[in-house]
């Protein structure tokens, strides 16, 4: 099993930067939906890499996700105020459920399992 806290590698970082960069690219020719990339791999890279989330509360919230999107978009009101204000309270519950788990493995992992035993 591999140690607890927070990872961070290399592909991660190749990963962030083709975010970036689609964005950037994808901005002037599909406006605001370009910001799909760092949204998704943004949510990906903090439930992956800092609270370590599990791979179930990961597809679950990614399921919300695409029918969030999916459903402002079939609207017509599509905004990326709209879709967090729903997608957000989800990616909260998701992290403090994980970080309640007597198995978390995230950020701060040993202070919380120090905090526990003393």
């Amino acid at each position: 099993m591999s140690k607890p806290g927070f990872r961070f590698s290399d592909a991660d970082a190749v990963v962030i930067a083709v975010a970036i960069v689609t964005t950037w690219l994808l901005l002037p020719r599909i406006g605001t939906y370009a910001w799909i990339p760092v949204v998704g791999f943004g949510h990906f890279f903090l439930f992956c890499n800092v609270f370590r989330v599990r791979r179930r509360s990961e597809l679950i919230w990614a399921a919300v996700f695409v029918l969030n999107f999916g459903a402002w978009t079939a609207s017509g009101r599509f905004a990326w105020s709209s879709v967090l204000l729903v997608q957000t309270p989800l990616t909260i519950t998701v992290i403090v459920a994980q970080i309640r788990s007597p198995r978390y493995r995230g950020v701060f992992a040993r202070a919380a399992s120090n905090q526990d035993s003393g």
